[in-house]
């Protein structure tokens, strides 16, 4: 449970310990049990180039692991090449748009002939909800 925790604080903190372009091609994956009384800190890297980076830092990168995370006994530092690696940022919310009365009209043409209300119903509102938050240009 300490090891989850431990993970868990360090992938928050990550950004803050190699900064913000190593933490978007490179993020803590796991803490392995050494033997004795040591740990083992798995790091995926997009590229070998950051794995050589992680290695000029490891020094550092143990000292803000005890910091931010409270990690102690970060004896190794082994990375691994996983395409994709990295913290990526969260994409901000969509934003919803207005959507013309004719528009609408349109929409609900196209599900006349649905027999059903409540299918025709909801596929209305589907279709719509798909309109007002696609991010395309052409309306």
């Amino acid at each position: 449970m300490n090891q989850l925790i431990g993970i868990s604080r360090l992938r928050r903190a990550w950004p803050h310990i190699v900064g913000p372009m190593m933490a978007l091609r490179t993020e803590p994956v796991q803490l392995e049990q050494l033997t004795g009384d040591g740990i083992c800190l798995w790091v995926a890297v997009e590229h070998s180039i950051m794995s050589q980076q992680i290695r000029f830092l490891r020094d550092d990168i143990r000292k803000a692991c005890f910091k931010h995370a409270r990690i102690k006994n970060l004896h190794k530092i082994r990375t691994r090449v996983l395409p994709g690696a990295g913290i990526k940022p969260k994409a901000p919310p969509a934003k919803p748009r207005q959507v013309s009365f004719a528009m609408k009209r349109t929409l609900a043409k196209e599900v006349a002939n649905i027999k059903d209300r409540s299918l025709r119903k909801a596929i209305f509102q589907a279709h719509l909800a798909q309109i007002t938050y696609s991010t395309e240009e052409n309306r």
